[in-house]
């Protein structure tokens, strides 16, 4: 009797496995899907995800390899006397060459632009400022609460705005990037 049961288990045998087979790569594939539809949801916004709206200005030289160049090595976070901001998103339409620090919770943010067109201050003998040996010289931005400084000695002009209530620090971290990034005139 025992050897009439043996070819039965063994018929059984493959049909059980051809099924385990078919079903877990199914239930694989039914739990991906689920996990991903579960798991890929949008952030919610808060202040680290909200993109940061900046206003543009005309930025000629914006496409230059001098200014992909200084983009490329600016710090994602930089000291200031609030303590370290971070680098942020800019919202669309994200203005070319623009790269922006802070601004969180209402506060304004360091804003650095590249390629812009030589500002007129130059022409006056305005008063220069070096820091870690790149010229400055403070324009009129109209924009109260804030100083911008642009390089008056690179091949192609840079813009730092500053809230006044920041200190120096993010001067100094731009500095160092436009001292290697660009070329002196």
């Amino acid at each position: 009797m025992v050897l009439s049961r043996a070819p039965e288990v063994v018929r059984r045998l493959p049909r059980v496995l051809v099924g385990v087979a078919l079903t877990v790569p199914v239930l694989l594939v039914a739990g991906v899907v689920v996990a991903s539809l579960v798991l890929v949801r949008e952030p919610v916004p808060d202040a680290d995800t909200v993109r940061l709206r900046v206003a543009a200005v005309p930025t000629p030289a914006a496409a230059s390899a001098d200014c992909s160049r200084l983009l490329s090595g600016l710090p994602g976070e930089m000291a200031t006397e609030r303590g370290m901001i971070a680098r942020r998103v800019l919202a669309d339409p994200v203005p070319p060459a623009t790269v922006a620090w802070g601004g969180e919770h209402g506060t304004a943010p360091v804003v650095m632009r590249c390629g812009l067109p030589r500002p007129p201050e130059l022409a006056g003998g305005g008063s220069v400022t070096i820091v870690n040996g790149v010229d400055w010289i403070e324009v009129d931005d109209g924009v109260p609460g804030s100083a911008t400084w642009v390089t008056a000695d690179r091949a192609v002009y840079v813009g730092l705005t500053v809230p006044d209530d920041i200190g120096t620090g993010p001067i100094q971290d731009i500095s160092r990037g436009v001292k290697i990034a660009l070329v002196s005139r």
